[in-house]
């Protein structure tokens, strides 16, 4: 039988239906192949009808997810039993003192600033409205951390001077605190304090989703910080945006809120290993991002971005979302240090002295 004939024969077998009965009128052998081929065609339709419906799909799915996503600013220091904060060292002239390797000194004797630590992150709505998953490193930035660990051992405690959330539908930061982590796994459940964001919950009481290596995979979130965000507007405006703001990011963050221009990144890729405890993909991202959702192409939750190789993209790694739900089901420990800020630190210091240097 010609390759022709065999078209000719799809076309009219397969592809018209008021056809098909002459298809009857075929020797058996012709038959059986005709229908095979047939049986590949509408496989082939349904793949094609599946690629359609996620390529008009994943548009709905990123504009109802960046509502639900989060910007976290963060800055803490320590303090010894009395509530001494440490503060940075100065010489006879004033200045900072710095190590040989050029790091500042502190002391809780110090005379100068308060030494804090700024930093920023993702979370996302799940849950109950007003609560959110994060990581652990986000909601506590000190846990497993190499610089806090001589502090912490030193007796020292952390505190929060700033925990707020950025969301898309509010043009002022929201003031959040810390409910639970988990014992092992990078992950942590925070909550808003003082108001409630209406946008939906990524994370819903529906069954969770299936997890197959090699589906294609979404990433949302705000690597970078504020620095991806500046690169999205043009070069005239984020000079105005500097000139007026200068070192200032907090406030910087909060004018980009409330401009409706503080946004988070999406990145896509693949999933190409599923582990009990975690979850690698290759759609790309870096610091700021940990606490982002990873989703699949129908917009539910698969893990919480957690971790990343700087020196090989195709190595980032998620939470699988079993234990995000296990938080959100009352799991999970207390947390074991501040839950919230405490702005009141700084009140016998300049707010430059509490805003730190952002990582």
């Amino acid at each position: 039988m010609s390759p022709g004939w065999v078209a000719r024969a799809m076309l009219v077998c397969g592809l018209l239906p008021i056809a098909l009965g002459a298809c009857a009128a075929l020797p058996p052998g012709d038959r059986n192949e005709v229908e095979a081929l047939t049986t590949q065609v509408q496989a082939l339709e349904a793949r094609l009808r599946v690629v359609e419906f996620r390529r008009d799909q994943i548009p709905a799915v990123v504009a109802q997810a960046r509502g639900a996503v989060a910007f976290i600013w963060g800055t803490y220091t320590f303090i010894d039993a009395g509530g001494r904060p440490l503060r940075h060292v100065l010489d006879e002239a004033g200045e900072p003192v710095a190590d040989a390797h050029g790091i500042p000194l502190v002391d809780l004797r110090g005379t100068g600033p308060i030494a804090v630590t700024q930093y920023t992150g993702t979370a996302f709505l799940a849950g109950h409205p007003g609560e959110l998953i994060t990581n652990r490193h986000v909601a506590e930035p000190w846990w497993e951390n190499e610089a806090s660990a001589p502090l912490l051992a030193a007796g020292l405690r952390p505190v929060f001077l700033r925990l707020r959330a950025f969301f898309q539908e509010q043009a002022e930061a929201v003031p959040i605190e810390v409910v639970r982590v988990d014992a092992e796994q990078d992950v942590a459940l925070v909550r808003t304090v003082g108001w409630t964001p209406t946008a939906a919950s990524l994370i819903t009481d529906a069954p969770p989703p299936p997890v197959r290596e090699g589906q294609p995979v979404l990433l949302i979130g705000y690597p970078m910080g504020l620095d991806a965000v500046l690169a999205k507007l043009d070069t005239p405006e984020v000079e105005k945006l500097e000139a007026v703001y200068g070192a200032d990011e907090y406030a910087l963050a909060g004018r980009l809120a409330a401009t409706r221009r503080l946004r988070p990144t999406i990145t896509g890729g693949f999933l190409w290993e599923a582990l009990p405890h975690l979850l690698i993909y290759d759609a790309q991202t870096t610091g700021g991002g940990s606490g982002g959702p990873l989703l699949d192409v129908q917009g539910r939750v698969l893990g919480v971005n957690a971790a990343y190789l700087p020196d090989f993209r195709g190595g980032n790694y998620a939470v699988p979302v079993q234990f995000a739900r296990a938080l959100l089901a009352g799991e999970g420990l207390p947390v074991p240090g501040p839950a919230r800020e405490t702005p009141e630190l700084c009140a016998d210091s300049a707010a430059a002295d509490c805003r730190g240097s952002g990582r």
